[in-house]
Order: C-alpha cells, then sequence, then structure tokens
C-alpha cells in the first residue's frame, strides 16, 4: 500500500486526541539497529498510556525489513508509528522508510524556551519540537536546543544533548523532562567502556565557554558536532568524534547482527 493509498478511521484517537507513539530506527543493511532497545521504549510507552501492542515484536520486525526490501530502502531510516485508535478498535500501525540527509558540517544551534510535554515520551504530539526546529529555520540556523527560564539546557528539537569537558561528557539526566535516546543510551555506554568519564548533570547556556563542545545524537543522524550555540562559537573535538563514531559503529553493527539472528 502507498502512503497516497494509507488511511485511518476518522476517529482515531491519533486524530482526535494527538494519542500514539513512534519510533525512529536506523536501518544499516535493511535491518533495524538497536531494534530491542527501541521495541522497549515503545512498549513501555504503550503501556503508559493503556494502548495495546498491535501486534508480536517479531511480526513488526519482519514488517520493517520487507518494506526495507520493497522500497529498496537498505540504509537510512524507518519510521514506525503506532496510534492509539479508535474507542472501538485496535490500533493502527504506520511504517515508511526513507534516505534522510546527515549534516556533513558541524551545527549552527540556537537555543528555544520550552521542554517537550511528554519528555519521556515518543510521541507522536511534535508540535513544540516542530515550533523549536521552525525557530532555527527563521535565525537561519540549523537545529534548536530545549532550554528552561535558568537557561538549562535539555535537548534538541530531535535528538539529545552532549557537553564535552575536561575530557569527560557531561549529558542531561533522564528524569523524565528529556526523550530517553537510543543512541544517548549508545554513546553513553560506549564511552563508558571506553573509560570516558560520563556524567548526567544539567549544562547551562550561561556556562558555556569557548573550549568546550558540543553534540548532538539521534539514531538516524548519529553524532553530530554543534559549532555554535547562540553565536558562541564551540571547539570542535575531531579525536572524540571520531572515537566515540567507531564505537557506536562497531555497536550497531553488532546489534544489527544479533538481530538477524533472532528475527530472520
Amino acid at each position: 500500500m502507498t502512503e497516497r493509498e494509507a488511511t485511518l478511521p476518522a476517529l482515531d484517537r491519533a486524530v482526535t486526541h494527538g494519542l500514539g507513539l513512534y519510533e525512529t530506527f536506523k536501518l544499516t543493511g535493511g535491518v533495524p539497529a538497536f531494534f530491542d532497545r527501541h521495541m522497549d521504549r515503545l512498549q513501555g510507552g504503550l503501556e503508559l498510556l493503556d494502548i495495546p501492542a498491535p501486534c508480536e515484536r517479531d511480526i513488526m520486525a519482519r514488517w520493517i525489513v520487507a518494506l526495507s526490501a520493497a522500497d529498496g530502502v537498505t540504509d537510512g531510516g524507518s519510521r514506525v508509528l503506532v496510534t492509539a485508535g479508535p474507542p472501538w478498535g485496535m490500533p493502527a500501525v504506520l511504517i515508511r522508510n526513507d534516505i534522510r540527509p546527515v549534516p556533513d558540517h558541524p551545527l549552527r544551534v540556537i537555543t528555544h524556551r520550552g521542554i517537550r510535554v511528554s519528555g519521556a515520551l515518543k510521541a507522536m504530539t511534535f508540535m513544540q519540537s516542530y515550533l523549536a526546529m521552525r525557530a532555527a529555520d527563521a535565525a537561519g540556523a540549523d537545529d534548536a536546543i530545549f532550554v528552561d527560564d535558568e537557561g538549562r539546557m535539555f535537548e534538541g528539537a530531535t535528538s539529545n544533548v552532549f557537553l564535552v569537558r575536561g575530557g569527560g561528557l557531561v549529558t542531561t539526566p533522564a528524569e523524565g523532562a528529556i526523550l530517553p535516546g537510543v543512541m544517548r543510551a549508545a554513546v553513553e555506554a560506549a564511552a563508558a567502556a571506553d573509560g570516558i568519564p560520563v556524567v548526567e548533570a544539567y549544562g547551562r547556556v550561561a556556562d558555556l565557554r569557548p573550549d568546550d563542545a558540543v553534540f548532538l545524537t539521534s539514531s538516524v543522524r548519529g553524532i553530530v558536532p554543534v559549532a555554535s550555540i547562540d553565536e558562541l562559537a564551540l571547539r570542535i573535538d575531531d579525536r572524540l568524534l571520531g572515537r566515540l563514531r567507531g564505537l557506536v559503529g562497531d555497536a550497531e553493527r553488532a546489534a544489527a547482527a544479533a538481530f538477524r539472528e533472532r528475527y530472520l
């Protein structure tokens, strides 16, 4: 079925109430990386919202792989969206694969006042992120980072934030105010295993120094350095970036191999 042919019931609660969740997987060689981590997060969100799982995990795995083969997108992104369904029926599942551009340059970023309504859930209610991305575009920037009234950095519009300082990493605590990103967890695990200190704490924009480095993480884009925040130029730590990208790449390949062994 094409995207023009796919339909939802008019009273699906995704339409009437914005209730639904999604996951965006990185496709590598036609299979999703970190599949079970994504599915664990999706399952937890569905349980919290009292939405029944639309299918067994192995069926979802086969759907993603089959669509990847059918549309020829073997390396790119796969977005799985689960709606709440109408009051009388079951949830719907929408899967769309595409090839997404990955930034080839350090990002120019602005801050955007606000925190996502459902930080702990990867909710289809995307308005806050949409407004932040529009603000970034209007400012001629590449992306935006959410901050509160105290200037504490929470997360990017569609990413998590890491501050590089003193040879270690600082990232916002996953206390319900940010989405606990799958790539964020992969970076933390890779860094810790390689002896790079990782601290969960709030970084403040006012405390940023030119010798600090910042990068954003997301499943498809991976690890992307930030050139500046609100015009403050930051250091680009190419050595650490290369090191982390290599470690995370190894983890992605291992996860893809584990997926093939378990689900194919």
